[in-house]
């Protein structure tokens, strides 16, 4: 799966609710990739004040174009 055949399918700031996103997926059979960016420098070692580290990171989930409206379905029973 690549850039031009992917499309984001969630986005999350919670990692139980990205846990129950794959797991509609893997059980659709639906291949995805997840890709997880931080909020906070990796450098500094206190994080970023007045947020919780269960907000910290921000999860993406993307499956192939083709697979899109199935995984969509899949995610929202």
């Amino acid at each position: 799966m690549n850039i031009f055949n992917r499309r984001e399918l969630y986005i999350t700031r919670r990692l139980p609710d990205l846990n129950r996103v794959l797991e509609c997926l893997s059980t659709n059979s639906i291949q995805y990739m997840t890709k997880t960016n931080t909020i906070t420098n990796p450098g500094r070692s206190h994080g970023v004040p007045f947020i919780g580290a269960d907000y910290t990171y921000e999860y993406r989930v993307y499956v192939h174009k083709n697979d899109y409206d199935k995984a969509k379905q899949a995610v929202s029973r």
